[in-house]
């Protein structure tokens, strides 16, 4: 059993380590190379923990080539883009100018009831009211609307607006988040400056957000029954 945890113990921190360096778009958006990658991975990193006869050193290292593989296969494909069509899939016009290419769905076995619910879940009601609709090399769908049927912008409006910057977490679990003070130009002693202003206590804080405005938010601790 102890033997178990450890093999168990082992491959957990390879993997995170292996897909960590692979990149954040191998965590949601699987291109094909990337999707092999994964799920070799996976099934190479299973067979030492099931089974104890084999070493884990018979998994450390295809796993490490797998990795090589797919950085190397990046770069390739970066440097020269004219070979990523035979690795790599590319966008696909599902509608061109509001007409249904019947060929491509065809050929990408999409199906009318498939279409018509990604398109559903955009935010549209029917087909006639979409101009493009493009399946990309991720698997998902990108609707355009006609014209009609989009959505106005401020600027089309005429309302001028104001950007609101971004805020990111800079208190939690107790602690102060110096990374996110950091993406917002501060630094701790501005947090602890603006609590003290508030007469708040960070015993009494559950999480706060902050921008480079210096627009605090903040969220206490439920008082428990």
């Amino acid at each position: 059993m102890v033997t178990i945890v450890f093999r168990t113990l082992l491959i957990y921190v390879l993997l995170l380590f292996t897909m960590r360096l692979m990149g954040k778009r191998q965590i949601g958006e699987l291109e094909v190379t990337e999707l092999v990658t994964t799920l070799l991975v996976s099934e190479i990193a299973s067979v030492p923990v099931t089974n104890q006869d084999i070493p884990v050193l018979h998994a450390v290292i295809p796993i490490f080539l797998l990795l090589i593989l797919e950085v190397l296969s990046s770069w390739f494909l970066l440097r020269f883009p004219v070979l990523k069509p035979l690795l790599s899939a590319s966008p696909t016009q599902l509608v061109r100018g509001g007409r249904l290419r019947q060929s491509e769905l065809t050929a990408n076995r999409v199906s009318v009831e498939e279409l018509m619910s990604e398109i559903r879940q955009q935010g549209y009601a029917d087909l006639s009211q979409i101009d493009e609709a493009i399946l990309e090399t991720n698997g998902k769908l990108t609707v355009l609307p006609k014209p009609a049927y989009a959505s106005p912008t401020a600027s089309q409006l005429g309302i001028p607006l104001k950007e609101e910057p971004l805020s990111h977490v800079v208190f939690y679990a107790g602690r102060v988040n110096r990374a996110g003070l950091e993406l917002i130009g501060k630094d701790a002693a501005w947090l602890r400056r603006e609590l003290a202003r508030r007469k708040i206590s960070a015993q009494s804080l559950y999480c706060a957000t902050a921008n480079t405005d210096g627009k605090l938010t903040l969220v206490e601790k439920e008082q428990m029954p």
